[in-house]
């Protein structure tokens, strides 16, 4: 992997149980409105849609001399960005983790910008998470980092791929369905990776578990078709013992580990760019995705 990163272990570790009282400096959550559409269709019709961003304590919009990395994060299914930060203007449990993971200096400066899966022209949830790369990388992606300043110089194309180690893609349950489906589709604008409890549905649903090795064949395939290697790109994933997603996940990510062409299995990135985090006496849930985030972070954009 490359020799001009540093990591600190995979090997997990177990956050504070509560960071309500926590003095670190407070970030801010925000909204970010935007327009999408059809994109399978292309009947052209636009539909105004929103996000929920986090920045971090002593963001200063208008100082652009100050760059951050992007984390792109998905809700399970029947949540919102609300269920990750709060809402906005306020804050939750995950934002106090971060903003005290930032003034530890635990994890490289960045923002998030929460999205939702959920539109107006379609109500299959499965069909839009794996086609949310479509209004990710069309609709959000180009408007929020104009928006907000990232690591891209501008937001054509070329500008995108250069600054992909600057930006990741996350989410739980339905979110880390969507994770997969960014990596196998849009892995030209994302570096790391942190699919929560969640597997991959290219194959079928829950094909994870039920066709482990062909997923995982699909997904090695994906990185090559698109002109990749294994030093190309970092997965962080996560999930609990007892997790529900859990037998659809691990088998996956074991099957996963045996493409070592394309995916290494290993205790610090480093070293490889495949990790499965499992926490233990945790089922599918908000304090799990804590934990794996807590764990996760600090793993991206070195």
């Amino acid at each position: 992997m490359s020799e001009n990163r540093s990591f600190e272990d995979n090997a997990y570790r177990s956050p504070l149980a509560d960071y309500s009282g926590s003095k670190a400096p407070a970030g801010s959550v925000v909204r970010f409105d935007y327009e999408t559409c059809d994109h399978r269709s292309g009947d052209g019709k636009r539909y105004k849609k929103s996000a929920l961003v986090y920045l971090p304590a002593g963001f200063d919009e208008n100082d652009r001399t100050v760059r951050y990395n992007v984390l792109y994060l998905m809700h399970g299914g029947s949540d919102s960005p609300e269920w990750y930060l709060g809402g906005e203007g306020k804050g939750s449990d995950i934002t106090r983790m971060l903003d005290t993971m930032l003034a530890e200096g635990r994890c490289e400066p960045f923002i998030i910008c929460a999205v939702s899966y959920y539109n107006e022209y379609c109500s299959d949830a499965a069909v839009n998470c794996l086609d949310f790369h479509l209004e990710l990388t069309n609709d959000i992606i180009p408007l929020f980092e104009k928006k907000y300043p990232t690591f891209a110089e501008d937001t054509t194309d070329e500008a995108l791929r250069a600054s992909r180690f600057h930006r990741a893609m996350g989410g739980f349950s339905m979110g880390g369905v969507t994770t997969w489906s960014v990596f196998m589709n849009r892995l030209d604008l994302f570096g790391y990776f942190l699919p929560m409890c969640g597997d991959c549905w290219a194959v079928e649903v829950k094909g994870g578990g039920s066709q482990s090795e062909a997923t995982a064949k699909l997904l090695a395939d994906s990185v090559r078709e698109n002109g990749f290697s294994a030093g190309d790109f970092y997965i962080y994933s996560g999930t609990a013992d007892k997790d529900i997603a859990e037998p659809n996940l691990t088998p996956q990510i074991k099957a996963m580990s045996a493409l070592t062409d394309t995916f290494v299995f290993c205790d610090n990135f480093a070293e490889g760019n495949l990790y499965e985090c499992i926490c233990e006496n945790g089922y599918h849930d908000v304090h799990t995705v804590r934990r794996i985030m807590f764990n996760g972070m600090p793993k991206m954009f070195r």
